[in-house]
């Protein structure tokens, strides 16, 4: 496993989304985050940076 940083977009469906729902958009990446944040909101789409491990 490596560590990785990286920003992901992730579109939803509800504002504000729940922290189960982005870890599992995350998670669907193939990160197992360590940490995230929302950096960023357009309409629905979540700009997310996130450290996590990676397979």
């Amino acid at each position: 496993m490596k560590i990785v940083d990286t920003v992901l977009k992730i579109k939803t469906d509800t504002l504000p989304p729940k922290n189960s729902f982005i870890e599992k958009e995350i998670k669907a990446q193939g990160i197992d985050p360590i940490r995230w944040a929302i950096v960023d909101v357009e309409e629905n789409i979540l700009t997310v940076s996130v450290a996590g491990y990676k397979a």
